[in-house]
């Protein structure tokens, strides 16, 4: 019996496994608007399957959040979904910082700073952060991004153990490309 993991996923899945439709948008990469377990948060998912460690690495993309140049809609959007992994994954690192240096350092500038890669809202849950993984999770990342100074998406990343065996899979097939 297959442990559930995020959104009804689990470590070393095949492609098989799979009973949507997954796109392949680059090696070893494929898209999904479905998985087994959905969350109205998120309308798209990234998933990594390479041949031998299979499903290592799941990224999901957030709906459209409207908001205001102060990221009022995004920051509410952000914090709720912090709170709810925080419940399940405990202790977290949490980085909201405004780069040195930057012009955007007013609080109407806000989503220009992110929107310009000036600002970095992000958290993550991991073994240095004292989080509470389960299974072969190995990370968890959540991220805010900016579209433009009204509208902006969050998203979260999970990464299994696999994921280094993965990525020199993904890397061997790129170089027998050459």
């Amino acid at each position: 019996m297959e442990r559930r993991g995020p959104f009804g996923l689990w470590k070393g899945m095949n492609l098989s496994d799979f009973s949507s439709e997954l796109d392949e948008i680059g090696p070893c990469k494929y898209r999904s608007n479905s998985l087994p377990k959905n969350h109205s948060a998120f309308d798209q998912y990234i998933l990594q399957i390479s041949p031998q460690a299979g499903l290592s690495w799941i990224k999901a993309l957030g709906k459209t959040i409207s908001t205001n140049r102060f990221g009022t809609g995004m920051l509410t959007a952000f914090n709720s979904m912090e709170t709810k992994l925080s419940a399940s994954y405990g202790k977290k690192s949490r980085i909201d910082l405004l780069m040195s240096g930057s012009i955007w350092n007013e609080p109407q500038d806000w989503m220009q700073g992110l929107q310009n890669g000036e600002r970095l809202l992000a958290v993550t849950w991991d073994q240095s952060s004292g989080a509470q993984l389960t299974e072969s999770l190995t990370s968890i990342f959540l991220g805010a991004s900016a579209v433009d100074t009204e509208s902006g998406y969050i998203y979260i990343e999970y990464a299994f153990d696999n994921i280094l065996e993965s990525e020199a899979e993904v890397a061997a097939l790129e170089d027998d490309a050459l």
